[in-house]
Order: C-alpha cells, then structure tokens, then sequence
C-alpha cells in the first residue's frame, strides 16, 4: 500500500504551480509566449508562476547541465502561462538549489547530490499593437 501512495504522489508530482492574480484568458501557445525582463508599456497581470527543472513523470528527462535544466524550466513555464491564457511572461527570479542526501549503512557513507534550477515569474497578458 505504501508503494502505491509513493507511485501516486510521483505521478501528479509536476514542478509547476501558478496563484491566479488576475483574470485567466482563453489559452494560447506556449510558443507565443514571450520572455520579459523589464515591464512592457502596457500589460495585464494573470498569475504568480514558478517552475522547477526535476524530474517529472508528467515530461521525463534527466538534466545534467545547468543550460540544459534552465531551457527545462522556462520550457515549463512557458506551458503554463499559455494555459493561463498568457502571451508573456515577466521574469522574477532564478534559482539554484542543492540538495545533499548521506546515507550509512554497513558499508560506510555514502553522499549524493542533486541539483536543479528554479525560476519565478509574472505570467501577463500584453496587448497586441
């Protein structure tokens, strides 16, 4: 039973989470999105998102170099900002972040380390002109 709830838990686990702020919109491509890193003229807020480089069942991949996981989770982003309905989106912030696993068993301890990247950003609406 414990196996089962663990398979359920990495199956729905997806590094993305949005806070809706404004108003959703009809939902556009991801490849209609645009990166900002400065306010344009005019916008719209729709949501508060970030989005991680880790695995996920939902699109498998392993990552090893930094670009790599970058590209991974702007890639994610993207995807749910369209699906908010977005044509933009306004970077906030970039991560790394490090995690240390020390195990000891009889053979000694052994350390792994994994790392991924994080980014935050302002998914907005930018009129057409």
């Amino acid at each position: 039973m414990r196996y089962l709830v663990l398979i359920l838990l990495l199956i729905n686990c997806h590094p993305v989470s949005h806070i809706v702020v404004g108003t959703k919109r009809e939902p556009t491509s991801p490849e209609d999105v645009i990166v900002y890193l400065d306010y344009p003229e005019s916008y719209d807020k729709i949501a508060l998102i970030d989005a991680g480089s880790n695995f996920s069942f939902k699109d498998p991949i392993i990552l090893f170099a930094w670009q790599s996981k970058m590209n991974k989770a702007l890639e994610r982003l993207k995807v749910e900002a369209a699906s908010l309905g977005a044509n933009g989106i306004l970077i906030v912030n970039t991560d790394n972040k490090t995690y240390q696993s020390i195990n000891s068993n009889e053979n000694g301890v052994q350390s792994s380390t994994y790392e991924e990247k994080f980014i935050k950003a302002i998914a907005i609406h930018v009129p057409k002109m």
